[in-house]
């Protein structure tokens, strides 16, 4: 029978057929737009990312999410930098169709759900830099076609799974910064495709499995920073493909192939520091001729060290810390052969047992900021080739042989910034040329034989926070220059020497001061009262000298002083009572003249730590420092008529006290503990006693919120100090990581323009729960951000007291902000990136100076890898605030300085034009660096906040006064400033040291002005 259709039958079927399709897209999109609603009630938005996930617009169209064009199922998630946190819902399992996940750059908490195991479409997988923790689930090996799997900078912890090697199709891997543990899965070698494999920063322990070397495409092999021990398998060195080799600080150990630079020609970067090594360094490594990083550093390496004349890219070269060199005349030899490298910028081979003299050929190194030849048996003297080096930045002599005169011509080397030459054999005078490196911040020349005096021209280096003199024949005065630099911040040291005269009274200056070491010398005079305005001063030693006269009781002023050494001086007077409320936990009063009696509390109650043998005059004290009793005076009767009424008197006032404490007590049910206390030489404070001094934590008492936590104004009772509390909100994820990061920070760096912490709570609260603040030094005018953009009223009104800054003062903070910065980034001992400055960021004291705070998202770089490591790709960036966050984070680069520069830029174009980054005006493309750049230079005046030029009468009419064209031309170079600092390539970025002196050209014009 012939079946025969009409065409409205056909019709009919066809209509049939698009409904049921139509309906099966429907379900299908219904189950996609569930999963991304339940996705969101897990997290924690407070930017806004996830406002278009509402039924206004279809799922499709939501911020983040992008759909196949062919069944409108959702493909990719991409929430990244968003400031989310909150948990991955097992609901992510549901989006069938997900090909990426990018959720990196956020602050997610808690487990990866195992339920990503159902994404079998699933081809990238980004989680870095959040809080995630837990093991990474077994069923993300049935995700078979993942290429890209990014977990780096969590808290992961547990063993990899074993069948991970499953993943076929995987060509990047990075679990870098966890807490990874047990050994890499043998399975790892069965990852035929891989070309990333990133597993530095863990606990994995074992030894690196042999089926590594199966892994031929490999490009970058990072194991570094684990407990790795054995031998390296030797077909690890046999792949030709590897770029990168990260074998450092582990627990390694046997030599290294004499092949490996014929074996890995294209290698750019080798590290096999900070592990067991031994043998030789293989003379074929002069064959990569791609290698841009070397490192050989803390190893027991020996023998001589070979040519390198084929390294001609190396940029950073460290061999330091090993056991190499033969003792022989000819033993640095090699650095001839590295006269080839033009880019070679940091050269490190101390602490080995190299000898002879430093060649000549030194001098051909032009392009070196680094070098540092420490810690080894050099003789000879220093090459007055020095002075060629002209961009050195850091020159270490520290601990050699090297003797005869120090060579003026380093006065040339005017880009230098730390100069150790401390424990050589120096002789003659220091060379006045010194004071011509303005932008030093570290000089030590410790134990030498130097002679003469100190040169004066070291008041010029106004950006000195250490000086090291000591142990050497210097003589005559301290020149009140030196004492002048309130730069200087880490310590002073004129110790051993003989310096004599009085103390100058400018010593007042060195308020940011931490530590001072005068003593061995014969300084005379009485002690100068300024002194007490060094309230930074940790650390004071002036013994073996010869002060006369009494302690000044300025001293009481420095709350921070954990040790004083008076001793074997001629001080005379009591002993100041005070001292027991200082934080003092070494006193030495010894060999002088005092008299009367010895205070018990505080230091003095720690007999160990406390001297006083040698003064015949005093009396009392505790039993174990073995005084006579302190006579008393027989009364006379008018006297013990006195005597008995103020007796009477005390214990009726007694009586009270008594009675008023009992009823206190009754209210309170218990006694709270207080701490202003001592321990550790640290100010103690306990919850309690922040409750009380923020009046439990009071509205009234808010100074402003952040990500992390409340700062509220206090006063301590202990020493009626006028602090500034930020309570931490544990409950945020980040919140203790954000605590530790920013003590750890703080512990390590001080500057006059760094918000100054006095100390930390760690406890519990009245509930039990846990409890972390920390107490930082108030500043009466608040932050940057209030002063900039004043809060506005519902009425429209400012709801505070008016108040603007001027344009002299707005330079004078920024210029603040780039010393703190220049200090951070280049003067630090180890860089540090702040990664959140913003306005808010930035605190102003009573006098309108700059201070940066909140370091919480801080991070600190090898010194010497950062400009490496800001050109490489990676899953870790850094969480910021929103319009200052630098764009290459965006693209997965690794923190660097860079992003610091970029968010000062935009700082400092926000301060002049008196717009955020984040105002409604910049769209389409239109940001501030455009809209600054777009005005340059004719139509600058028309973008400055107006606020600047209110109180300017004539400012249309006098365009051509020659008052007015200064300050035109002083607002141009700052926006170009701003504009190259917030360049979106950061080759474009102007450096921290460019921009200070900079900024003081353009202050000093300003000022000449007005």
């Amino acid at each position: 029978m012939e079946l025969r259709l009409s065409y409205a039958t056909l019709f009919w079927l066809l209509c049939c057929i698009a409904t049921t399709a139509r309906a099966q897209v429907v379900r299908s999109n219904d189950t996609d737009r569930l999963a991304l609603l339940e996705i969101k009630v897990k997290m924690i938005d407070p930017l806004g990312t996830l406002g278009s996930w509402n039924s206004s617009i279809h799922f499709c169209q939501w911020n983040g999410v992008t759909c196949g064009q062919r069944h409108w199922r959702v493909t990719i998630l991409d929430l990244q930098s968003g400031e989310l946190s909150g948990t991955i819902s097992p609901h992510v399992g549901n989006l069938s169709f997900l090909r990426v996940l990018n959720l990196q750059n956020n602050s997610f908490h808690s487990a990866i759900p195992p339920e990503v195991g159902r994404l079998s479409r699933l081809q990238v997988l980004r989680l870095s830099n959040n809080s995630l923790s837990g093991p990474v689930p077994a069923s993300v090996t049935h995700c078979s076609n993942l290429v890209s799997m990014i977990l780096a900078q969590n808290m992961l912890e547990g063993k990899v799974p074993s069948n991970l090697g499953s993943l076929s199709k995987l060509r990047q891997l990075d679990l870098r910064g966890n807490n990874f543990t047990g050994a890499i899965p043998l399975s790892v070698g069965n990852l035929s495709s891989l070309e990333y494999l990133m597993f530095s920063r863990n606990n994995f322990s074992g030894t690196v499995p042999d089926t590594l070397g199966n892994l031929r495409n490999i490009k970058q092999l990072a194991l570094g920073e684990n407990y790795f021990v054995g031998a390296v398998p030797s077909t690890i060195f046999n792949i030709t493909s590897m770029e990168l080799l990260d074998l450092g600080i582990s627990q390694l150990e046997g030599s290294l192939p004499w092949d490996m630079g014929i074996t890995l020609p294209n290698l750019n970067y080798l590290s096999v520091g900070s592990n067991q090594f031994t043998g030789s360094i293989p003379k074929s490594i002069s064959n990569m001729s791609s290698l841009s990083v070397f490192i050989m550093a803390a190893n027991n390496f020996n023998g001589d060290v070979p040519s390198f004349r084929g390294l001609s890219e190396v940029t950073w070269f460290h061999i330091g810390g090993n056991n190499l060199g033969d003792g022989q005349a000819n033993d640095l030899n090699f650095l001839c052969s590295l006269t080839n490298s033009i880019n070679l910028r940091i050269v490190d081979i101390s602490q080995n047992h190299f000898a002879g003299s430093i060649p000549g050929c030194i001098g051909n190194l032009s392009g070196l900021s680094m070098l540092s030849l420490s810690d080894n048996v050099l003789s000879g003297s220093l090459p007055s080739v020095i002075k060629n080096l002209i961009n050195l930045e850091y020159l270490s002599l520290w601990g050699n042989n090297i003797s005869g005169i120090i060579p003026p011509e380093i006065g040339g080397l005017i880009n230098m910034k730390q100069l150790h030459l401390g424990f050589c054999k120096f002789t003659g005078q220091i060379p006045h040329t010194l004071g011509n490196l303005t932008m030093m911040t570290h000089l030590s020349l410790r134990e030498n034989n130097l002679l003469g005096t100190i040169p004066s021209s070291f008041g010029k280096c106004q950006s000195l926070i250490l000086l090291d003199l000591g142990d050497n024949k210097l003589s005559g005065a301290i020149p009140p220059e030196i004492m002048s630099l309130s730069s200087l911040s880490i310590y002073a040291d004129f110790s051993l020497n003989n310096l004599t005269g009085e103390l100058p009274v400018e010593i007042g200056n060195l308020k940011n001061l931490g530590e001072l070491d005068l003593y061995g010398n014969k300084f005379s005079g009485e002690i100068p009262a300024s002194l007490g305005s060094c309230i930074s001063m940790e650390y004071l030693y002036m013994q073996d000298n010869m002060f006369t006269g009494p302690i000044p009781s300025t001293l009481s002023s420095l709350k921070g002083l954990q040790a004083l050494n008076f001793s074997n001086d001629k001080l005379s007077g009591k002993i100041p009572q005070f001292l027991e409320d200082l934080s003092l936990t070494s006193l030495g009063l010894a060999f002088n003249d005092f008299e009367g009696t010895v205070p018990m509390q505080g230091v003095f109650a720690n007999t160990s730590g406390t001297s006083v043998v040698g003064n015949d005059k005093l009396c009392g004290g505790l039993p174990e420092l073995r005084l006579p009793k302190c006579k008393t005076v027989r009364p006379t009767t008018s006297r013990v008529r006195n005597v008995i009424i103020f007796t009477v008197s005390g214990i009726l006032g007694t009586v009270l006290v008594l009675l008023l404490v009992y009823f206190l007590w009754q209210r309170k049910g218990r006694k709270m503990s207080d701490s202003g206390s001592s321990i550790n030489g640290h100010l103690k404070v306990s919850y309690q006693s922040l409750l009380r001094a923020t009046d439990g934590f009071s509205s009234a008492n808010l100074i402003g919120t952040g990500s992390f936590g409340s700062v509220f104004r206090g006063v301590l009772d202990s020493n009626q100090m006028t602090v500034a509390v930020k309570v931490l909100n544990l409950a945020h994820c980040g919140a203790s990581k954000s605590f530790m990061a920013e003590c750890e920070a703080l512990r390590n760096i001080r500057h006059r323009n760094l918000v100054k912490v006095i100390t930390a709570c760690s406890g519990f609260d009245y509930k039990g729960n846990d409890f972390k603040a920390l107490i930082y030094e108030f500043m009466v005018n608040g932050s940057l951000d209030e002063w900039l953009h004043p809060q506005i009223g519902t009425d429209g009104e400012r709801e505070d007291a008016p108040r603007k800054l001027s344009l002299l003062q707005r330079v004078n903070i920024a210029t603040d902000v780039a010393c703190a910065f220049d200090y951070l980034h280049h003067q630090s001992e180890t860089p540090v990136v702040h990664c959140d400055l913003k306005p808010s960021n930035i605190l102003l004291d009573d006098e309108m100076n700059g201070h940066v705070g909140d370091f919480g998202l801080v991070r600190f770089l090898p010194e010497a890898t950062q400009e490496f490591l800001s050109n490489q790709t990676s899953s870790i960036g850094v969480r910021g605030s929103l319009g200052y966050i630098a764009p290459e984070y965006g693209a997965g680069k690794n923190v660097s300085t860079d992003g610091d520069v970029y968010s000062y830029g935009i700082l400092i174009l926000e301060m002049f034009t008196g717009k955020r980054p984040t105002d409604g005006m910049f769209t389409d493309g239109l940001n501030l660096n455009s809209f600054a750049k777009a005005a340059l230079p004719e139509q600058v005046m028309h973008i400055v906040d107006p606020i600047l030029f209110q109180d300017s009468q004539d400012q249309e009419n006098s365009r051509e006064n020659n008052r007015f064209l200064k300050i035109q031309e002083c607002l141009v170079s700052i926006m170009e400033i701003g504009v190259l600092c917030s360049s979106e390539l950061k080759e474009n970025r102007m450096k921290m040291p460019d921009v200070v002196a900079a900024l003081q050209t353009i202050r000093k014009k300003l000022v000449a002005a007005f």
